[in-house]
């Protein structure tokens, strides 16, 4: 009997996983399956996305401590406590802008696995501290909200809570996104923010809580994603050992079980629209690029099937600077400094 050598099967798993990602469309595929009603296609995946974080949002009043208070060169930092919808308390820090006599737009800033709240507003030695993602934030007229995420600064989390959180159906990066919708609801109270004018900002592995935090709650009105930009399926599909270990890691613990049977990151981020939506990558030597500008070009065609691309901006960067950088800044300024609507007249 003759064998042709294409017919016969691979007993490799990761063979079966690249073909797997060549071929496969999860079940809410907005190009692939629902081109044609994006709008049920955002109902039904939404929800399905709150089933798998374990998540649901009520608005409630929040009870804020005010733990103390230090003044900047252009703005005042607020330490602060309040409680999170499982009733652990937030720590976080609030920049607030001198000379703030009219309610201003707000940011919430998500941070990196390497970084912590004081890093984001600039009270950490090293370093010039007025170039802090906060400080730049709160010196361009923001007030800012720089949290501790679970597991980091003054949040210790035991080795294995992570897996206790996935057992109990609520994995950690929903409890991240969890806290970052109750800081947008507590900025949402103060008298010296503009409530319709609150944005959020997620960097590196802050990005999915970020993410998954403005999909489920409308209260953030533009959203800023950086140094996050790929798709999940390119995992295995990555050739370099070194780059597609360094993919896994980024990854590693942002994602809820179960995501990819009906989604990937282009489809969440088209999530948003009709927000104003920014994704920034700079170059990361340790990254495969092809994947970022694969996810780029996904939503971009994304956003244009739901005639919102004209809120869309996207730039990879071969550039090594900070994050956010002048791409993000200056989204922020034409999106949340906007006038705001008038309210319409009630209806009789």
């Amino acid at each position: 009997m003759d064998y042709k050598l294409d017919t016969w099967p691979t007993y490799a798993e990761h063979e079966w996983w690249r073909q797997w990602a060549i071929h496969h469309a999860g079940e809410f595929s907005l190009l692939a399956h629902w081109r044609h009603d994006p709008d049920e296609w955002q109902t039904l995946l939404r929800e399905k996305l709150t089933d798998l974080l374990g998540l649901q949002h009520t608005e409630r009043p929040i009870e804020i401590q005010l733990l103390g208070r230090k003044d900047s060169h252009s703005f005042s930092i607020q330490k602060l406590a309040f409680p999170a919808d499982d009733g652990i308390l937030i720590p976080a820090y609030v920049c607030v802008p001198h000379d703030n006599e009219t309610p201003l737009p707000a940011v919430v800033l998500s941070h990196d696995a390497d970084s912590s709240k004081e890093a984001m507003v600039g009270l950490l030695a090293e370093g010039d501290p007025e170039a802090a993602a906060g400080a730049r934030l709160a010196a361009a007229g923001y007030v800012v909200c720089c949290l501790d995420r679970r597991g980091f600064g003054e949040r210790p989390r035991e080795d294995y809570s992570s897996d206790i959180s996935d057992w109990a159906g609520r994995p950690e990066v929903a409890a991240d996104a969890a806290d970052l919708r109750a800081s947008c609801d507590m900025l949402a109270q103060r008298p010296d923010v503009e409530s319709r004018r609150i944005g959020i900002t997620g960097i590196g592995r802050g990005v999915p809580a970020a993410l998954y935090a403005a999909i489920l709650h409308s209260g953030f009105y533009a959203i800023a994603l950086c140094g996050y930009l790929s798709r999940y399926h390119a995992l295995p599909l990555v050739a370099d050992r070194g780059r597609r270990a360094a993919l896994q890691e980024l990854f590693a613990g942002t994602l809820p079980a179960g995501l990819l049977a009906y989604a990937d990151f282009e489809d969440l981020a088209c999530l948003l629209s009709p927000r104003p939506l920014c994704l920034y990558q700079r170059h990361e030597p340790a990254l495969p690029l092809e994947p970022a500008t694969d996810a780029a070009r996904r939503i971009t065609e994304g956003y244009a099937l739901m005639c919102e691309k004209i809120k869309l901006t996207v730039e990879i960067s071969e550039q090594h600077t900070d994050y956010p950088g002048r791409t993000v800044m200056d989204f922020l300024d034409d999106w949340l400094k906007l006038p705001v609507p008038a309210q319409p007249p009630p209806q009789d």
